[in-house]
Formats: structure tokens, C-alpha cells, sequence
């Protein structure tokens, strides 16, 4: 028989019990869309991380009191928060100053307060202290209006930027520009409003408003530890600057060569690196657990195919006596077991990825189908089926004609 009569009789096959092949396919089906399913949150965080984890331009380097390296320091990261200094101002106008391989240093200080204009209330907003070049380092661009310039932070001026979020809530009209609102109880003018910046995370990253590090320090006060972002000149290598770096601060912090960095560096690839490691982690633990139900899948597919054996006995009996040869019958076995399952891990692939579309219109879940996944799927289901086949397969084709032809 040809291939193509092969699968012809096993679709025929699979088609005069529906039912049935449909409550066997439902292990594929699980399993399948279980692995799709991870795979696709995997790829989507994976690209979602690139694209927004990386908010301070591309190459910035971040200098914190202590920053979170992965969950194996964790403990580290604890003992940093509690131990190092604060960074102050004078630890950013010392890198401004005596810094030769970055073209700037910027720094941002945080707090959270209501906002208002006139009876509309936003709570909690983020309250954003930082210098005048910091948007210069991000990636925060302006739909209206202007940034805050060295005059406003030098003269420590009631002025603020909204984020996209808070503009629309207080100007659903637009109009916003010039308008005065008030942060916590202090009036500002509003000189500027940002484009939308998204989600990260399904937190949205546009609830903010920006006003003079000076006048954040003014209203709030400096007990905080400020981030500084460095944005290295073009060309000069992240390791460089942040040798550069290190060297300045320790010097100033009279740290002794034996001492450990009361501080922490980091940069756009560092932490995307902490997030690719747990996915990575997630991906080894989770995928192998998942694909247990690809497993009892296969059984179910075994069992099924044993008892389609036994029921078409008397044809593999006929279709032996008339010339079908052992390979035949076992072809026709192994492509219907193979058809099986290849059918249960496409349905399995389609209901993961509709599945997992819906769950992040409603949810904010980044997802992304990558090919290796869709491959994958095909190729692990197919497999299932020609593995958990070969035994029914094969003692179908060792079946003896006569006896076979004398079964009921």
C-alpha cells in the first residue's frame, strides 16, 4: 500500500468512532495545550522583558543602595538594604563631576501621594522627584508640553510632568497644559504630559507624575536613598564605565580594599539576565511536569489501540489472506496511533494559544506563540502516538490468518 492508502484507512478508522477517539485524544489535548500553554508565557515574557524591562535607554547603568540579583541572593540583597549608605546628592554631583567616560548622570527620588484637579482625585500616585536631564536617560517622551529644565530644578519650582494615566483621568478632555493640580496638598503647574508607556507586568507604568528632584527634596525631604542612572559615552564599554564608577564612589564611602561595595551596578542586560534565569528555572520545573499528562496520554492511546486490535481482528485476518504482508499491517497501526495523536496535539496547540489570547486580553499576560513551540508540539504529539502504537502495531501484524479469520 501506498502511504497516502495508509493514512486513508487510519483516518477512515479514526472517523467511524468519533467519540471514542475523541475521549482518547483528550490526554494529547491536555497535554499539549498544558506545554504550549507555558511555552507561550514563557516566549511572551521573554520578549515582554526586553522590550520593557530596559526603561532607562539602552546601555544605562543603575546605581542603587542595593539592588536585587536573583533569588539565590536574596538574602544578600536583605543584608545590603540594611547595611549601605544612602546615595545622596553629593554622591551624584561627585560622579557628575569626576566622571570621564559617561556623558550623563541623572537621579530620581520616589514617594507616592493623591492628585487632584478640582473634584477629581487620583490616589496614590507616584510621586517622582528627578534632575533635568533624567528623561534624557529614559525612554519617557513627551506627547505635550516641555520636560523639566535645569531653571525649574535650580529654582526648585512647583512644576510637574503627568504621566498618561493621570492626565486622562484629570483632563479626559485634554487641555491639561498650564493647568494647575495639587500633589498631596501643594498646587503645581503642569508643564508637561508623557505618551503612554504601557504595562509591565499587568502594572501599568504610566501612573506618575515628575516634579524638581530640588523641590521633591523641598516638600518630601532627602531621607531616601536616590537611583542614579549614567548613560556611558558612545563606544566605551558598560564594564569600563562601571569600573569608573565603583572607583569614585568607594573613594568617597573610604571603603578599604578588603571591603566589599556599599552599593550596586547594574544595566539593562544584568537585569534582563535575572529574569531570563527564572524563566529558565520555571521552564525546567514546570515543562517536565506538564509533560507527564503527554504520558498518560500515550497510555490511553496504547490501551485504545490494543482494543482496536481485538475488535478488528477478523479484518487483519481478511486483509492478511487476501496479500496484505506484516509490514502492512503494522504500517496501518502505527499510522493511526501516529494520526491519533498528531490530530489530539493540533487541537492541543489551537485551544492553548485561543485560550492563552483571552486570558491576556483580560488580564494583561504578555503571550507570544514562538515556532520551536508550534514544531515542538507536532513532533512531540506524533512521536507519542508512533511509541505508545508500535506494541498493538506489532502484535496486530504477528496475528495469524486463520486464527484470526476464525475470531468472532
Amino acid at each position: 500500500m501506498s502511504w497516502f492508502e495508509v493514512f486513508r484507512l487510519a483516518f477512515d478508522a479514526i472517523w467511524a468512532h468519533k467519540l471514542r477517539s475523541f475521549l482518547t485524544l483528550l490526554g494529547v489535548i491536555i497535554g499539549v495545550a498544558s506545554i504550549t500553554a507555558v511555552a507561550t508565557v514563557i516566549e511572551g515574557f521573554s520578549e515582554y522583558v526586553s522590550e520593557k524591562v530596559a526603561v532607562y535607554g539602552v546601555g544605562a547603568l543603575t546605581v542603587e543602595k542595593a539592588a536585587f540579583q536573583g533569588f539565590a541572593d536574596f538574602e544578600k540583597f536583605l543584608r545590603a538594604l540594611q547595611r549601605n549608605p544612602d546615595l545622596k546628592v553629593d554622591d551624584l554631583l561627585a560622579l557628575r563631576e569626576q566622571l570621564t567616560l559617561a556623558d550623563a548622570v541623572a537621579a530620581q527620588d520616589g514617594s507616592a501621594a493623591d492628585v487632584r484637579y478640582g473634584n477629581v482625585v487620583v490616589p496614590t500616585v507616584g510621586v517622582q522627584g528627578v534632575t533635568a536631564n533624567f528623561n534624557d536617560l529614559s525612554t519617557v517622551e513627551l506627547a505635550e508640553g516641555r520636560v523639566i529644565s535645569l531653571f525649574d530644578e535650580e529654582n526648585r519650582r512647583m512644576v510637574c510632568v503627568l504621566g498618561a494615566d493621570i492626565a486622562k483621568e484629570l483632563f479626559p478632555r485634554g487641555g491639561g497644559i498650564g493647568q494647575t493640580v495639587k500633589i498631596g496638598r501643594d498646587p503645581y503647574e503642569v508643564i508637561g504630559i508623557a505618551k503612554p508607556l504601557g504595562t509591565f507586568l499587568g502594572q501599568s507604568q504610566d501612573n506618575y507624575v515628575q516634579i524638581p528632584l530640588s523641590t521633591f527634596h523641598k516638600i518630601y525631604g532627602d531621607q531616601r536613598s536616590l537611583t542614579l542612572y549614567v548613560r556611558p559615552r558612545r563606544g566605551i564599554p558598560n564594564e569600563l564605565v562601571e569600573d569608573e564608577i565603583r572607583a569614585i564612589l568607594r573613594t568617597r564611602h573610604r571603603l578599604a580594599p578588603s571591603q566589599e561595595d556599599d552599593f550596586s551596578i547594574t544595566s539593562d542586560p544584568a537585569t534582563q539576565g535575572i529574569f531570563t534565569t527564572l524563566l529558565a528555572t520555571v521552564s525546567a520545573v514546570v515543562l517536565p511536569i506538564t509533560g507527564i499528562s503527554l504520558v498518560v496520554g500515550g497510555i490511553v492511546i496504547m490501551n485504545i489501540m490494543l482494543v482496536s486490535v481485538t475488535e478488528r481482528t477478523r479484518e487483519i485476518g481478511i486483509r492478511k489472506s487476501l496479500g496484505a504482508r506484516r509490514r502492512d499491517i503494522l504500517r496501518q497501526f502505527l499510522a493511526e496511533s501516529a494520526l491519533l495523536s498528531l490530530i489530539g496535539g493540533i487541537i492541543g496547540l489551537g485551544l492553548a494559544y485561543v485560550t492563552m489570547l483571552i486570558v491576556s486580553h483580560f488580564s494583561g499576560l504578555p503571550v507570544a506563540l514562538p515556532f520551536w513551540a508550534v514544531a515542538l508540539a507536532v513532533v512531540v504529539s506524533g512521536s507519542v502516538g508512533l511509541f505508545f502504537g508500535i506494541y498493538p502495531a506489532n502484535k496486530a501484524a504477528q496475528l495469524d490468518p486463520i486464527q484470526a479469520l476464525r475470531a468472532d
